[in-house]
């Protein structure tokens, strides 16, 4: 099997099994709708991966008060804008229609059997040639050369925000049809998301001092995750 590279969480029992639960009424043909469940494996991936990504990095580095409440609010942010957007997606949508975001759930839920740190979780996947980068920026920055990696590492943020976004977001939007009024909602919650993510880079992620850069890289190292599958 292929190795692939993601930017990944760990997920919770409760994620995960949703996950599966998902994937199996799907694999035994059941005939009840699968948007409650859809819905309530949202529910629990939207706060998960904003915490993983955002809230996490709190306790993780240190922040200021000041920085904390950038982080809290940017998370609550994207987290409302996520949830408004939901029922615009799965309202009325038929077992056949979802089938291709139960597809994607199957391609983000990284069995731990895949993984190489053991755990269940959920991706966002990336090419091979920026989990290098990402790898290297970080052991640069453990070994004492923040100086030296510190410029890449906020490049790298910014580029998590658009892989989350391109990769978990967009990516699962555009596999079902939209009308138009679905699609200009969908757009401004996706332009809400990315506003919010880049504005937490550039305004805590890329003011860090060294120690701060240390316990960033330390805690990013945990997010970038190779799989068998």
């Amino acid at each position: 099997m292929p190795t692939k590279y993601y930017l990944a969480f760990a997920s919770s029992k409760e994620l995960e099994g949703a996950a599966i639960e998902l994937l199996d009424r799907r694999a035994r043909g059941v005939k009840e709708s699968h948007v409650p469940l859809m819905e309530s494996t949202m529910d629990y991936f939207i706060p998960e991966m904003l915490h993983a990504f955002l809230v996490g990095t709190v306790d993780a580095i240190g922040l200021s008060n000041m920085s904390t409440k950038v982080v809290h609010s940017t998370a609550d942010v994207i987290g409302k804008t996520s949830k408004m957007l939901m029922p615009h997606l799965l309202k009325k949508r038929s077992n056949q229609e979802l089938d291709p975001m139960i597809s994607f759930v199957d391609e983000i839920y990284i069995r731990p059997q895949q993984a190489d740190n053991g755990k269940a979780g959920t991706g966002c996947e990336m090419d091979k040639a920026t989990y290098d980068r990402m790898k290297r920026v970080v052991g640069g920055i453990q070994a004492g050369d923040v100086a030296g990696n510190r410029d890449e590492l906020s490049e790298l943020m910014s580029l998590t925000v658009d892989l989350l976004l391109e990769g978990l977001m967009k990516r699962a939007i555009g596999l079902l049809k939209h009308g138009f009024v679905v699609r200009k909602i969908a757009d401004g919650a996706i332009a809400t998301c990315q506003a919010a993510g880049h504005g937490v880079v550039n305004k805590v992620f890329k003011k860090l001092d060294d120690e701060q850069m240390l316990h960033l890289a330390n805690y990013f190292e945990t997010l970038i995750v190779t799989a068998e599958r």
